[in-house]
């Protein structure tokens, strides 16, 4: 971990898109170095946020289709790519899907320094305690007002790109026919997506929950090519038994280390008890908006159903594997 790595520069004008870091890090517009850093960084504006997700879904509209002209390409080297409808399942599940966790996944690894304040049990995939300056944020994250109302420019980013990414998801959900209860959970995941950023809160969250927890998602994008439930591509785990096989452990690993053991932790042990404490102490702060305090219980109540849902999912995933083995 570098050390020496420099803060990233503070801009002083909205940008209108908001792709690199740096365009998150708006300050005052004071000439005075000493008065803008004491300045906070602010929210995006909904403009920038807007024209940001638009051009994101475009852009992953364009990777779609040139991943079906690819698969088209390679279409020769296996029966199963010589079917439209198979070729467009893989470009969604490959090209948008698991590319979106992956890429959110990434930005939350990045981030994962800002995450040290949290008794994770020490270990070492969020680094040693203030080991670097990785991002812009350097202020303390072991308090509730830090970690729900402050601003980190490392979260904001990856809730702008996970909105763009879940409003695709929805488009595709709904034009594949994959049912209500994905659609359900994609409103709710673009739902908590602008409350973090409108009104705005719980962007230090946003690091794990929206970020590297996404990457047992991404994983599970690339199994969902091989289900046999109308999901996947009929004949693909016939035609590669080893690779499903690989990808189905490495997702069990993955699911129960990251959205079982740490969730559990950072839910249980963090995001609920400052919610609770935000509520109790600070009825009357300033921090604390009409709109705000809606966020927060709606987005607790959705946070609460997901942790049961993975719950449920961990007994399946058990089932799945005493099914692989023991027929």
């Amino acid at each position: 971990m570098d050390n020496n790595k420099k803060p990233l520069r503070k801009i002083k004008e909205r940008p209108l898109l908001l792709l690199s870091l740096e365009s998150y890090c708006v300050r005052g517009s004071s000439d005075d170095d000493d008065k803008t850093k004491k300045k906070k960084d602010l929210l995006p504006s909904r403009i920038s946020i807007g024209c940001t997700v638009v051009f994101i879904f475009v852009l992953l509209v364009l990777v779609e289709l040139t991943f079906r002209q690819v698969l088209i390409s390679l279409q020769n080297l296996h029966p199963l790519l010589q079917d439209e409808t198979k070729r467009n399942i893989l470009a969604r599940h490959i090209g948008v899907d698991a590319l979106c966790c992956f890429v959110v996944a990434s930005m939350g690894y990045n981030a994962r320094h800002i995450l040290h304040g949290v008794s994770w049990k020490n270990h070492s995939i969020f680094g040693k305690k203030n080991a670097g300056k990785l991002g812009t944020t350097t202020t303390t994250t072991n308090t509730s007002n830090s970690r729900v109302f402050q601003y980190y420019p490392e979260g904001a980013r990856i809730l702008v790109f996970f909105l763009a990414f879940q409003c695709k998801n929805l488009i595709d959900t709904i034009i594949w026919n994959d049912g209500p209860v994905y659609i359900m959970h994609h409103i709710l995941a673009i739902y908590s997506s602008v409350g973090g950023l409108i009104p705005g809160g719980f962007q230090f969250y946003a690091i794990f929950y929206m970020g590297l927890s996404e990457a047992s998602t991404g994983i599970l994008c690339l199994l969902a090519n091989f289900d046999e439930n109308g999901h996947g591509v009929e004949g693909l785990a016939d035609a590669f038994p080893i690779t499903k096989l690989v990808l189905g452990t490495i997702f069990a690993i993955s699911f129960i280390y990251i959205r079982i053991y740490l969730w559990m932790i950072l839910t249980l042990s963090y995001y609920f008890p400052d919610v609770q404490r935000i509520l109790q102490q600070n009825s009357e702060s300033l921090l604390l908006t009409k709109g705000k305090k809606l966020f927060f219980y709606f987005n607790s109540a959705s946070l609460g159903i997901l942790t049961l849902l993975q719950l449920i999912w961990l007994l399946e995933i058990f089932r799945g594997i005493k099914m692989e083995l023991f027929g």
